[in-house]
């Protein structure tokens, strides 16, 4: 296969081989699934895994750089992807829908390097960037291909054992989480989840808002939700959603689309993944607003959750209209509000929260920023990959805020460059305070607070700050995971962190 006027490495080629064939939608049938495991689902083996990520907010594709200059940042891209990670082999990422092309498009592929503490490092030797010039008439132009010597670092990953799933940030991307979508959920009796959402930045403008921005004073922040299966059937039911505590009183509950929605797993470019509606309608092919919004989920093998919600999205460089629904809607709220969803499942007992924060992390940190102009990106976003929890505290930590039972303590790296240390362990500039764990929903810590270090790389402000938060936390493969979220004055943030020892 030839990519415009470039041969694409073989795993790029297989990645987008394998999207080509399953591009045409779900198919209602579901693979068996074992009952194996906390989520139901049999475990994977480690090599080639391909991931299905949500958008974040903030995210761009590259346009070709000028006189054989490096692509640059382009246009937004809030768009579903998948990624293909295999240390022995490399990586890919793969997005869809892109300039309102109907297939895959791979944007970066490169090399894997296992780090300290089994963080990978993606290194991108290809970059395939939007060309408005380029008028070959091939499949998947206008996009030509960038090559660079040396490769470019600065792009990290955090995997699940067997790769379940994971976390990845590419380099001037969002981080996102991702998930193998491996086969269909079997739940034999309601299997239930929390969640929080994947903020997208505020609005800034006026009018009516964005259309994947994220007002935390309306909209889900986190919640859960009861999950049973049959066949290819995937009931979501008892959703719960609830804004955050520090913008509305207690966390009033948002009101869900409806309490109990249905969907369809089955063989999708995804994987096995299950979209609400079931059913999908186009009644105009040829144009690009009539069709409803369809939010995508996937669970993986230890039973991460990550929801796409189908979020409406400029597909050029301007904002598309409103979708021609009725009732008009921004997204398939199912779980998530801002660009969707990840979750957990809720563990069984009260967690030791001691054991919590007692463990060492990876992960990300991702401040959304602000929307100021419809059809822009958002002005103000940061995303670091950071480690929390140390094996010897540093004294730099004690400028933060003084340790309590219930806090950890974490950061980013020196130049947002792990590779640089040597014990696999960033700054002491950032502190989850996760306070106590809510008596009635296990793993659910509703008065969160996050402290933010006057060294850390996305402060602005030169002096050390805090503000509310929500977290969920539990276990994925007998390792911890903590998801949260939160707003300062001025943006949302979330913090995406996996047990790493």
């Amino acid at each position: 296969m030839r990519y415009g006027n470039h041969r694409l490495p073989g795993l790029v080629r297989k990645a987008l081989w394998l999207g080509a064939v399953t591009f045409l939608g779900s198919i209602t049938a579901c693979s068996s699934a074992s009952s194996s495991g906390s989520s139901g689902q049999s475990s994977t083996t480690s090599g080639l895994q391909t991931y299905f990520a949500p958008p974040a907010a903030g995210a761009t594709y590259n346009v070709v750089g000028n006189n054989g200059s490096p692509p640059v940042p382009g246009g937004g891209l809030t768009l579903p992807q998948t990624y293909t990670i295999d240390d022995q082999g490399g990586f890919s990422q793969t997005v869809f829908g892109i300039q309102k092309l109907t297939g895959p498009q791979v944007l970066n592929a490169g090399n894997v390097t296992v780090l300290q503490r089994s963080l990978r490092g993606l290194s991108i030797t290809t970059n395939y960037a939007y060309n408005s010039n380029d008028g070959t008439p091939t499949l998947i132009s206008p996009f030509d291909a960038y090559k660079y010597d040396p490769s470019e670092s600065g792009s990290y990953a955090v995997e699940l054992a067997s790769q379940a799933g994971g976390l990845v940030q590419m380099l001037g991307q969002p981080a996102v989480p991702v998930v193998a979508a491996t086969q269909c959920p079997s739940f034999s009796s309601a299997y239930t989840y929390q969640f929080i959402t994947i903020p997208a930045g505020f609005y800034a403008g006026s009018g009516t808002q964005f259309y994947y921005n994220w007002t935390p004073a309306a909209e889900t922040a986190y919640g859960s939700v009861d999950i049973v299966t049959s066949g290819s059937a995937v009931t979501f039911q008892n959703i719960q959603q609830h804004t955050l505590p520090s913008v509305g009183g207690s966390g009033f509950p948002v009101q869900p689309s409806a309490s109990s929605v249905t969907g369809s797993c089955g063989p999708t470019v995804f994987g096995y993944t299950t979209v609400v509606p079931a059913q999908l309608v186009i009644t105009d092919p040829g144009g690009t607003n009539s069709t409803p919004p369809q939010a995508s989920v996937g669970i993986g093998p230890s039973g991460l959750l990550v929801e796409h919600n189908g979020v409406t999205i400029p597909l050029t460089g301007n904002a598309d209209p409103m979708p021609n629904t009725s009732p008009a809607l921004y997204y398939n709220n199912v779980l998530g509000a801002g660009t969707g969803a990840v979750g957990l499942p809720k563990p069984s007992s009260p967690l030791s929260t001691s054991d919590v924060v007692g463990a060492q992390y990876l992960g990300f940190i991702y401040n959304a920023g602000v929307f100021n102009i419809l059809g822009s990106s958002p002005t103000g976003w940061s995303s670091y990959t950071a480690s929390f929890g140390f094996s010897s505290r540093p004294p730099s930590c004690d400028s933060l805020t003084p340790a309590t039972a219930t806090l950890i303590y974490g950061g980013d790296f020196s130049n947002n460059n792990p590779a640089s240390s040597s014990t696999g362990y960033g700054n002491c500039d950032f502190a989850i305070d996760l306070g106590t764990q809510d008596s009635s929903n296990n793993g659910l810590y509703p008065h969160a607070t996050v402290w933010v270090g006057a060294g850390y790389a996305a402060n602005t402000t030169g002096a050390t700050y805090s503000f509310s938060a929500v977290a969920v936390a539990g276990q994925l493969g007998g390792k911890y995971a903590i998801f949260l979220i939160g707003v300062d004055s001025s943006q949302p943030w979330a913090v995406y962190l996996l047990q790493s020892n």
